[in-house]
């Protein structure tokens, strides 16, 4: 993309799981601002993918390259210092029941250290705001619905601004109208400067929004 810098790029990437070749000859780049979708029926590879970009799966062959990290061969010092730069969503939602909303949010805030630019009250309610659930802030995350624990999820990986968002079937567990809402608030995070990269068997929830489209079918990675 034109006067935008790649904060992924692979080539030639072969990603093996449990010494078996998964998906072959992976080439793709993620610009600045860019929201990708990539597709696939469940267990075609999608979220072995998604593990080889935050260094949970080692690249065995071809080369990688993430928020100006190698990943082949990188030391694992080196791996939180990537991982503090990314926003990571799952589709089981992981987050700590036995806390409040607010307390899932501060977690994060303080294992990274993150300096908060107003009270921490008042940011942690700007960021509920941001995905639409600003008055649960003191529930407890096992009292809300499938909607609003993946927003919850959401607002936990953009909480220390990350530079990449990786989502991992953010919508799979969702029925239509969330699936849809969480889809638009990917898409607004994208417009707003934050890269996000989603794992999908569902694309037709993003179909109108703008996005580049990438699918897993046989082994490969097709555009």
């Amino acid at each position: 993309m034109e006067n935008k810098k790649a904060l992924v790029e692979y080539s030639g990437v072969e990603i093996e799981r449990s010494g078996q070749t998964i998906i072959s000859d992976v080439n793709f780049q993620l610009f600045e601002s860019e929201l990708i979708t990539i597709d696939g029926s469940i267990g075609s590879g999608k979220t072995s993918l998604f593990k080889t970009l935050y260094a949970d799966l080692p690249i065995k062959k071809g080369s990688a390259r993430v928020l100006d990290f190698e990943l082949n061969g990188i030391p694992e010092r080196k791996i939180s210092k990537l991982r503090r730069r990314m926003g990571i969503i799952f589709q089981d939602y992981q987050l700590f029941d036995t806390k409040t909303v607010s307390g899932n949010l501060e977690f994060v805030i303080d294992s990274l250290g993150f300096k908060t630019p107003c009270p921490r009250e008042e940011y942690i309610n700007n960021v509920l705001g941001k995905v639409g659930i600003i008055g649960k802030a003191g529930s407890f995350t096992h009292m809300l619905s499938g909607g609003e624990r993946q927003s919850v999820a959401i607002a936990r990986a953009i909480v220390c601004k990350p530079e990449i968002i990786i989502a991992d079937e953010p919508t799979g567990n969702l029925d239509e109208q969330s699936a849809r809402h969480i889809a638009k608030l990917l898409y607004s995070l994208s417009q707003e400067g934050t890269s996000v990269i989603v794992a999908t068997h569902d694309g037709d929830v993003f179909k109108e929004f703008q996005h580049r489209e990438l699918h897993v079918e046989n082994g490969k990675l097709i555009s």
